[in-house]
């Protein structure tokens, strides 16, 4: 049987941990030996169960990069952030995931948005697949496409960008002796690829060769404890954000039943907001559970809570605190499913708070996409994702 790297290197949350989860339990209990490096041991260590494998520290470069462009416009510009305009030190990455490839002698590569441990794969010839959101896994056409919908960028533009961020990923590779890439959509040229999510919730609204699996059931912890009494039922889940303090304070003043889950952020810094009805929790609970039982959510729009809500046909509010989450943000308030917080301007949460409890309209966008995918079965997801793992 094979040992196979399963590997996370950018973005933060759990969500790409949820994903490699699902694979590896597939993987193994087809007789596969699985080894992790993750961005975050301390994510790890709380959601990876230690049967699944050993969990190393990915080779990841701490920060952004030296020039780190504000406006993001595509993939390219993703990639320069996160250190491709540092040659210097991409290369020292590359060397490091191709080390930790050779010396634990893998077999097979599966990433969640990790493109140096594909290039370092690519290297010495083994075999990979990408797994993850549509952010995740950009979609295979030259120039990538823009990551503004809301102000179009001129091709041009794109490919200028990606032709600058080509130049700096293969004078790396030329420091390590390696061949250089035609563009950068070579990254994922030969990678297997299984997109974990829906067409309305692809941050691209480009047409995609590889199948839509849908979100698997990533649900891990404790049944949701509910504060006592008989008003509507708010989850919030929150972590630090420029605008922690409004949501809270939101939270506060609402008259619902509130189950606040926090991650990375002091219990002494919600403690002021406390009530009677609001209630927090800082371990891990069954999302898929919370979803099901509450009447809307308040979030910061990352994809996997989004999912899980539209999927119980819940609406939500919510507040984006990068450009990731805004496009998913953008995605559920299409299908008229949630309440966003605008990118520039004020925004009361309070008030949209209430209107998600009560607006039939908000409610109707959310059940019609649960709906939509209820025949589905999540459960069958995991398999589906086995056979692009480990295409015959």
């Amino acid at each position: 049987m094979a040992r196979i790297l399963l590997a996370w290197e950018l973005g933060g949350g759990y969500g790409h941990l949820a994903s490699l989860r699902i694979a590896a339990r597939q993987l193994r209990a087809a007789g596969h030996d699985c080894l992790f490096a993750v961005r975050l041991l301390e994510n790890a260590a709380e959601f990876l169960e230690p049967e699944l494998g050993p969990v190393l520290q990915a080779p990841v470069r701490l920060g952004n990069g030296r020039n780190p462009v504000e406006l993001q416009l595509s993939y390219a510009s993703l990639l320069h952030n996160v250190g491709f305009d540092d040659p210097t030190g991409l290369s020292a990455r590359i060397a490091a995931w191709r080390e930790l490839m050779r010396t634990w002698k893998v077999d097979r590569l599966v990433v969640d948005h990790s493109p140096i441990a594909l290039i370092a794969a690519r290297s010495l010839g083994i075999p990979a697949a990408a797994i993850g959101s549509g952010f995740d896994l950009p979609p295979l056409r030259q120039p990538y496409p823009s990551f503004q919908p809301w102000a179009p960028v001129p091709e041009a533009q794109l490919l200028r960008n990606e032709e600058q961020v080509l130049l700096e990923l293969n004078s790396a590779l030329q420091r390590l002796g390696l061949a250089p890439y035609e563009n950068l959509q070579a990254i994922y040229v030969g990678c297997a690829r299984a997109l974990l999510t829906y067409p309305e919730l692809d941050h691209y609204d480009t047409p995609r060769a590889e199948p839509y699996l849908g979100v698997p059931d990533y649900s891990l912890g404790a049944a949701p404890i509910w504060p006592a009494g008989n008003a509507p039922r708010v989850l919030a889940y929150l972590r630090p954000h420029p605008q922690l303090e409004a949501m809270l304070k939101a939270l506060s003043a609402s008259k619902a039943r509130v189950l606040l889950r926090i991650a990375e952020i002091e219990p002494e810094k919600i403690r002021p907001w406390l009530r009677p009805g609001f209630e927090v929790v800082g371990q891990s609970i069954n999302l898929r559970q919370a979803a099901q039982e509450c009447e809307a959510y308040l979030h910061y729009a990352a994809h996997g809570t989004v999912a899980e809500m539209l999927l119980a046909g819940k609406p939500g509010v919510l507040w984006p605190d990068n450009l990731e989450r805004s496009l998913v943000a953008r995605r559920a308030e299409q299908l008229g499913a949630a309440l966003v917080a605008p990118r520039q301007g004020t925004f009361d949460a309070g008030t949209a708070l209430e209107q998600a409890l009560s607006d039939t309209g908000l409610r109707h966008g959310a059940e019609k996409f649960a709906l939509r995918y209820r025949a589905h079965s999540r459960a069958a997801i995991p398999q589906k994702l086995m056979g692009r793992l480990l295409p015959a």
